[in-house]
Order: structure tokens, then sequence, then C-alpha cells
């Protein structure tokens, strides 16, 4: 076997088809932390650069150190995965991705006083997941808490006093939608059983937490095309939401629904830019919707689960 690196075994441990998602999670927070507070434009630059990088290291060494610690399973469950198949070291792996991580959270927790403490929350919930998600069912909690914190370092960082009015909505619907996508494919090489079908329902719900901040927190973005544009947003999330149930749904579990799960987290892109266009931040929101075609781009090459 080849001990070679290629790139493609890289992007492969990476699941780098998933990494837009997470970018267009920090552009919701940064789009929070500029509601009504006004900030130089490059200093806004700079910090969206700053935690968009650093987020994007902390996601991508979660990946690469998930499967280290899953190499011995997936020797004998997914041979071909790069670790045991031979194409990337373990030892490499494991340096590369506590490396990464390192930088990372280091990135995020300079980027403002106030993500200092978010920041190591979000490095010791990565590690945790990690550790535990094969050992422990209730792993999902973690990993879903990893996404919540996504927005919310995005917006300390922009403004110390973002709106937890806005803020909580945004993060909770993270919470929720990744945990329902973890229940619904715990068991993804085994079938779409009766908990993950119920699961999968609750994504649709988790989708139009964006139209419910926008009532309930009384956001009122000054052109009614960005209302339109926030409601065309979540009717794009939903319809890939309904696809991927459809797709879970079929005759061969094992292929189905990692396919599936693949479709529901290429949905998030979409739920972020009906917040950004429901904030009034269109360019944001335009970003986010550039970011769901780069992920659907990348997917069909490189599986996110």
């Amino acid at each position: 076997m080849s001990n070679s690196l290629p790139v493609s075994a890289w992007l492969s441990v990476l699941r780098i088809s998933n990494a837009p998602t997470v970018i267009s999670q920090v552009l919701t927070g940064v789009a929070i932390g500029m509601y009504t507070y006004v900030i130089d434009t490059y200093a806004l630059f700079g910090l969206t650069v700053l935690v968009g990088v650093g987020i994007l290291l902390s996601y991508l060494a979660g990946m690469v150190l998930n499967d280290a610690f899953d190499a011995r399973i997936d020797a004998v469950e997914r041979p071909s995965r790069p670790i045991p198949s031979g194409r990337i070291s373990l030892f490499i792996a494991r340096f590369v991705g506590g490396s990464m991580l390192l930088v990372g959270i280091g990135m995020l927790a300079v980027a403002s006083p106030a993500t200092f403490i978010w920041a190591l929350v979000l490095g010791v919930c990565i590690v945790a997941y990690d550790i535990l998600h094969s050992l422990s069912a209730g792993s999902f909690l973690l990993i879903a808490s990893c996404r919540a914190l996504v927005p919310i370092i995005a917006a300390f960082a922009v403004n110390q006093h973002a709106e937890w009015s806005l803020l909580s909505w945004v993060a909770v619907g993270s919470f929720t939608f990744i945990a329902a996508v973890s229940i619904a494919a715990r068991n993804e090489m085994v079938g779409f059983g009766a908990v993950a079908r119920a699961a999968s329902w609750v994504l649709v719900v988790a989708t139009c937490v964006p139209v419910a901040m926008w009532y309930v927190a009384g956001v009122c973005p000054n052109n009614a095309w960005f209302v339109a544009a926030g409601l065309g947003s979540i009717a794009i999330a939903v319809s890939l939401v309904m696809v991927g149930i459809r797709t879970a749904s079929g005759a061969e579990p094992a292929r189905c629904v990692p396919v599936a799960v693949a479709t529901w987290i290429g949905a998030i892109p979409a739920m972020d830019a009906a917040t950004c266009f429901l904030l009034g931040r269109p360019i944001l929101a335009a970003l986010c919707l550039g970011m769901l075609v780069v992920a659907r781009t990348l997917r069909p090459r490189f599986a996110g689960s």
C-alpha cells in the first residue's frame, strides 16, 4: 500500500465538502454582530477573515482527529478510508489535526476579549466529541454544540455586545439542526429507522428558525425584497431537507442515508443566507448562497460523512 500523501486523501479526511457550511455560519454570526452596530470596514474584513480562518482550521482539525480516533473502527468497517488504507499515517494525522486545532483555537481566542472563553469551550467540545463519539450515544450533543458556537464566536468577535435576542435563535437553530442530523445519521450504515425518521422531520422545523427570529425578535430589514429573499432561502433549505428525507427512505439504506446526510448538511448555507437577508445584509447572504454552490460542487467527489 502506498505511503504517499495525495491531496485527494487529505481532502477526504477533512470532509472538505462540508467546510463551506461552516463559513456560512461565520457570515451569519458577523451579520448578527453588525446588527445596530457600526464598525470600520477594514476592521470588519480583518475580523471576519481571522475568525473565518480560525473556525475553518478548528473544524478541519476536528475532522482529521475524528478519523485518527476512529482508525481501528474504520479498519474494519471502512478500510478504504485514507488512514486505514495507509494513504495517510496515523501519526501524521494526529500531528496535523492537533496542530491545526491549536492554531485555530488560538486565532479565535485573540479575535476579541469576548471570544476567549467561547474559543476554549469550542476546543474542548471538538476534542471531547472526537474521543467520545464512538463510545457514547449522547456525543451528538457535543458536535451540535460545536456548530452552535460558530455564530456566537463570530458575532462576539465583531461586537462584544452582540444581540443575544438574535444570537440565541441562530445558536439554538444550529444546535437543533445538527443534533437532528446526527441522530438520523447515527446508524447510517444500517438503515433509516423510526427514530432517524422522526429526527429528520425535526430538521424541517429547525430550518424555519430564521423566520421565527424575524417574527419574534422584531427584525425589520429596510427593504421588502430582503424579506422575500430570506423566505426564498428558507424555501431552498426546506426543499433540500425534503429531498434528503426522500433519499434516506430509499431501498438501500447503506448507500442512501449517507447521501441524505450530505444533502441535509448542505442546506445550512441556505438557512444562513435567510438569516443574513432578514438582518438586512444582502452581501453576506449572497456569500452564504455562494457557499451553498461550492458545497454542492464538492460533494460528489468528497463525502461529507
